[in-house]
């Protein structure tokens, strides 16, 4: 059964990609199970940066194919000019990705509709990346989405469209310049989704057949767990599945196909947008984590908010997920650092009673309870023997695994490829 998923265990942005891309050397193909253009995966090859949105990581590596499943939220326009981009870097992708004709459609009414409705909200905003990705997943529950297949249908994608146009200048009384501005963008909309009807695919039949084969999947998540929206720490969350479940359900293969789920998680902990974070560094020290782990998104460019490890959160994520082992990274940007804290246990809101964890509007209340280890003075980056590690890292990676439950096999120190630590006990 060679399929493996790979979540994230925090609030995404923990270095996913790099390990897909890591792992995607050996793979057949490499599956996005859900997200959209609010995602952002990034690799360093050859000194050289990249940032992946929609499209799967793996089609960084030749001859591995690309899927999109049916959970996925997708914007054409977006996805063209991300194919262009690998296209200057010397990557051709067309020829190898499928994307899923049950996916969803982002239609630019759906980011006119974000933007204004998290404008209104003010300081009660939720801080999404105005991708329009809410609003595509609320018109999928009212069962009046616009999905890749319809493209397929003579004329069916156009009358939708218009529908959908129609709605959204009435609901939000649009001025005849956000009229105008919309309808520009509706036309290049229909325009990139119809080159891309071409490469919908039955997903689940050709992934099916690949594994019938014996061929090799990585399913790689966006975002984080605590950004699910069942699991995550709602409302402050995202609006597709992000645990390892919900790629059985985007890619239509079943549970007992799945061979183990890594986990990634960073070092320490960081979140974008609003919502609680109970081991939150607002000060000095947490800039200059920010600075040295170049914490600002990759989606959006929003510095990301940053604080110590919290193993509490970790180790629900981990179960969460069914975590078989752990990748750790950003370990390297911790170096120089004289002491690091974990949080170990929460002394809980007493209005909470203790058999019940709550990952919602109380969080907040929580307060952490911190063990505090020595920190290193040596530069770490690119190690990539876990005997050359200074004893304080090897302690520090050693505690949180003790915490976490879940083994840790894989420790990234640096952005390269390469900088990597495989461990074995």
């Amino acid at each position: 059964m060679p399929a493996t998923i790979i979540t994230g265990l925090q609030w995404g942005d923990e270095g996913k990609g790099k390990m897909v891309d890591h792992l995607g050397e050996n793979a057949d193909a490499v599956a996005r199970f859900s997200g959209g253009a609010n995602a952002g995966h990034t690799v360093e090859i050859d000194g050289t940066r990249l940032a992946l949105h929609q499209l799967p990581i793996g089609l960084l590596r030749s001859g591995v194919a690309g899927i999109i499943g049916a959970a996925c939220v997708l914007d054409p326009v977006a996805l063209a000019e991300e194919v262009a981009t690998l296209d200057s870097e010397g990557i051709s992708v067309l020829g190898r990705l499928m994307i899923s004709g049950k996916v969803h459609l982002v239609h630019p009414a759906g980011r006119f509709t974000e933007t204004i409705n998290e404008g209104r909200r003010g300081g009660s905003s939720v801080g999404t990346t105005r991708r329009g990705i809410g609003p595509t997943y609320v018109r999928k529950f009212m069962r009046k989405g616009l999905r890749l297949e319809d493209a397929a249908v003579n004329g069916l994608l156009e009358k939708k469209s218009a529908a959908v146009t129609a709605d959204c200048i009435h609901t939000l009384e649009l001025d005849a310049a956000a009229q105008e501005a919309l309808r520009s963008e509706e036309a290049e909309f229909l325009e990139c989704t119809l080159k891309l009807v071409e490469h919908a695919r039955d997903v689940s039949l050709y992934l099916n057949d690949l594994l019938d084969r014996d061929g090799t999947l990585l399913a790689e998540g966006a975002q984080g767990t605590l950004l699910d929206p069942d699991h995550g720490t709602y409302p402050f969350v995202t609006c597709g599945p992000c645990v390892s479940g919900g790629a059985c359900l985007s890619l239509g293969i079943g549970p007992t196909r799945i061979d183990e789920v890594v986990g990634i998680a960073k070092a320490y902990t960081t979140r974008v947008g609003n919502g609680p974070f109970p081991t939150e560094l607002t000060g000095e020290l947490g800039a200059r984590i920010r600075e040295q782990g170049n914490e600002y998104g990759a989606t959006t460019g929003r510095p990301r908010r940053c604080g110590w490890f919290d193993a509490v959160l970790t180790n629900y994520s981990a179960r969460i997920n069914g975590s078989s082992w752990i990748t750790l990274t950003l370990l390297d940007v911790l170096s120089g650092l004289p002491e690091l804290k974990v949080c170990r246990k929460y002394d809980l809101d007493p209005e909470i009673e203790l058999s019940l964890f709550e990952t919602g509007a109380r969080l907040e209340k929580h307060r952490p309870v911190y063990e505090t280890l020595p920190g290193w003075k040596e530069d770490i980056r690119g190690v990539r023997e876990w005997g050359a590690l200074p004893a304080e890292a090897r302690d520090y990676v050693e505690y949180i695994e003790e915490l976490v439950e879940v083994p840790i096999r894989a420790i990234s120190t640096g952005p390269g490829r390469e900088d990597l630590i495989w461990r074995t006990k």
